[in-house]
């Protein structure tokens, strides 16, 4: 099996973060769901990957470690390295890729509640032998609304199906970073697609209105934009896109897991 590191973006948005102050916590890593930190899931899950082999984690702040010291804790067990977080995940991402410096590594945001070890397996065997540099997983909309219909998420509608981005991105060798400096470019559109599809290809627009616009014609579209192989696989597990990103997700997989 194919050793990989892992990146957990771990950053906070400060006093304005909804999940953090649905939560009564500072910054999103600390915010708990039946119990357990966001961070702490996803750190024992990765852990108990046969895939990982050394697990990094960009942020939380020091404002965060310092009034939860139980999150201290949890990364120390674990032997995980901390790096500062940088201003907004994309440009966290790359100090956490650049800091593994070794290929492929797996970047994971901390906000997975339901994330497991078998997940995290299966993702790394189907991703790696892709032709790619840089790979996106997709799910399928409908999946995510069978797993918990009353969540709130981003929906991208292609040619014949509407899917949802999952939060782990896998960088298969070095050439993958150019997709990570395009993430930077687009970050702040990523919860509007029409903005999104728009600045990466503008005649891409009225295919997407139409629903002509497939997920593929879509990766290669950005493959040229971004300068490197970027591949979206589709996967039929809806967790990986389940995420806590705003108070309605935190107050709905808090009784999702109770």
């Amino acid at each position: 099996m194919t050793s990989w590191s892992a990146v957990v973006l771990a950053g906070d948005r400060g006093v304005s973060d909804p999940v953090a102050n649905a939560a009564k916590v500072y910054g999103k890593a600390a915010a708990k769901l039946h119990n357990i930190t966001l961070i702490e899931r996803v750190i024992a899950a990765l852990n108990q990957s046969d895939s990982i082999n050394k697990i990094f984690t960009v942020g939380p702040s020091q404002r965060c470690l310092d009034g939860n010291p139980d999150i201290r804790t949890v990364l120390d067990k674990y032997s995980v390295e901390i790096i500062e977080p940088a201003k907004g995940p994309s440009a966290s991402a790359m100090r956490g890729v650049l800091a593994s410096a070794r290929y492929p590594t797996l970047v994971v945001t901390c906000d997975l509640p339901l994330l497991n070890s078998s997940m995290i397996d299966d993702y790394c065997q189907q991703v790696v032998n892709v032709d790619a540099d840089f790979v996106v997983g997709a799910v399928d909309y409908a999946l995510i609304g069978e797993k918990a219909s009353t969540l709130k998420k981003t929906k991208y509608q292609f040619k014949g199906q509407a899917v949802c981005f999952a939060n782990l991105f896998a960088l298969l060798n070095p050439q993958g970073i150019k997709a990570i400096e395009y993430w930077q470019d687009v970050e702040e559109s990523r919860k509007k697609p029409l903005e999104l599809i728009r600045k990466i290809d503008c005649l891409s627009i009225l295919s997407y209105k139409l629903g002509r616009l497939s997920l593929a014609q879509a990766a290669n579209k950005l493959s040229q934009k971004v300068g490197a192989r970027l591949v979206i696989e589709d996967f039929s597990v809806p967790e990986l896109a389940i995420d806590v990103d705003s108070a309605h997700d935190y107050e709905v997989l808090s009784s999702y897991l109770e």
